[in-house]
């Protein structure tokens, strides 16, 4: 293995892919050195496995949109509170998530939306 070929494919990998089924593929190949992952040795594919999942998570994160609905932002909420939507989300990543959700409708999630708003 040569230095100029894992240096090629870490940089050409580190786009996080879009969805989260995408980022579960993209994580096997890595971790299994499929294709051009192979040239890289286990700690190095363990790495890249970080670099991809943090920069999708963050991705996840500015890119999540927030119903302007507050009753659906309310379901929503609840669902990914419980982990019965995004279930394989961290748990920084689902309270950053929510937290976001706070920010736009006032802190206490859907329970204390409508006392905060005055409704």
């Amino acid at each position: 293995m040569s230095k100029t070929s894992s240096s090629h494919a870490v940089k050409e990998f580190t786009k996080a892919p879009p969805t989260e089924e995408g980022l579960t593929e993209t994580v096997q190949h890595i971790t299994a050195g499929v294709g051009e992952f192979s040239v890289l040795n286990p700690a190095a594919r363990a790495a890249l496995v970080l670099k991809v999942t943090e920069q999708w998570e963050q991705d996840f994160i500015v890119k999540f949109h927030i119903p302007s609905d507050r009753a659906k932002a309310g379901e929503e909420y609840a669902a990914i509170e419980q982990g019965d939507k995004y279930p394989s989300l961290s748990d920084s990543v689902r309270e950053a998530v929510l937290q976001r959700f706070d920010d736009r409708y006032g802190d206490g999630g859907p329970r204390l939306w409508s006392a905060l708003n005055g409704k």
